[in-house]
């Protein structure tokens, strides 16, 4: 029997979650961890293919990047709704981070289509990252879990800095380097995925 007292608390979206658990039943292989691990390779792939199509002087160079990441963004998608546990696919945190992605692939399309700064996509991604790992670290602190709650919040901090300095480069014509917005995005993924942020489910 799906319970619903460990999912997100408003009576709404549990009310959701019970639907979903019955039309779209998953097969509970991936927990915590392994979907921290996929995040963390799926993300190097992105943000990989990110960084060479962006060196190329392709004026369609950002929609063949936004293009590139259908398959990573895909692949999570299918293995959360088909693979996670429903601890983890309901949770308050990929709920936060589903919603935030969301936005920042939207504002991602726009400066794209109106050719906006070249620095302005990984500053949105930045802001994204900051917010979604402040969300992160209020719910496991909230679910008591203080080690990790510590380990977000410093990732959050360290997002909310560099996007200063990325605003700065747009400023100045500079954009921010992809390689720093890959670090920032999947460096916390791995960490905690390896236990250096404290006990997590399994």
């Amino acid at each position: 029997m799906f319970d619903r007292r460990g999912f997100v608390p408003t009576p709404v979206i549990a009310d959701v979650a019970t639907l979903l658990h019955h039309d779209l039943p998953t097969t509970g292989r991936v927990g915590e961890t392994g979907l921290l691990r996929l995040g963390t390779g799926l993300g190097l792939v992105g943000w990989t293919g990110t960084a060479v199509i962006e060196r190329t002087t392709d004026p369609s160079a950002g929609l063949v990047a936004l293009a590139w990441w259908v398959l990573p963004v895909t692949a999570m998608l299918f293995v959360i709704g088909r693979h996670a546990v429903d601890a983890v696919r309901f949770s308050v945190p990929l709920l936060g981070w589903g919603l935030l992605n969301g936005t920042a692939t939207t504002a991602t399309l726009w400066a794209v289509t109106v050719g906006a700064s070249p620095g302005a996509v990984p500053v949105v991604w930045l802001v994204d990252f900051a917010l979604g790992y402040t969300w992160t670290a209020i719910a496991v602190g909230r679910a008591g879990r203080w080690g990790r709650a510590r380990g977000y919040a410093a990732a959050a901090f360290s997002c909310a800095v560099a996007v200063g300095v990325g605003v700065t480069g747009v400023v100045d014509g500079v954009a921010l380097s992809y390689p720093v917005v890959a670090t920032l995005h999947v460096g916390p993924l791995a960490l905690d995925a390896g236990g250096v942020f404290g006990a997590r489910r399994t």
